[in-house]
């Protein structure tokens, strides 16, 4: 009987199962924190060329499709642009002409293991030509 009482309050490891049970999520904590600075720098990254986009047309507005893509693609400094979008679109708001730009990139996650599909990081701008 004493031994038993003896192993029982016995709190040799209980160190390494608290380091387990707290590390765990401190180390979840730090990756989430991570990739959420990494949605926010690629939708910043994003921005800036789309704003791009829009200046050119600010300056000119009779500039073509091609132009406006190519000067958002020029002001992207990302490595990976595999998957990214650039549309643009012509419209009116209150009977007078807009285009339109939006630019979208697909988010994968640096989790080993883990795939999450379908997740996109896009900005939208709408620009009047009148």
């Amino acid at each position: 009987m004493k031994v038993i009482k003896r192993d029982w309050r016995d709190e040799s490891g209980s160190a390494a199962v608290e380091f387990a049970i707290v590390g765990l999520l401190a180390i979840v904590l730090c990756v989430a924190i991570v990739e959420f600075g990494r949605a926010l720098h690629l939708a910043n990254e994003l921005a800036y060329a789309a704003d791009w986009g829009t200046r050119l047309v600010l300056l000119n507005p009779q500039v073509t499709d091609a132009d406006v893509v190519a000067e958002v693609r020029a002001h992207l400094f990302l490595a990976n642009t595999e998957g990214l979008e650039i549309l643009t679109s012509h419209s009116s708001i209150n009977s007078s002409a807009a285009r339109g730009l939006s630019v979208s990139l697909p988010l994968t996650l640096l989790i080993p293991t883990y795939r999450l599909e379908g997740f996109r990081v896009s900005v939208e701008r709408m620009v009047p030509t009148q």
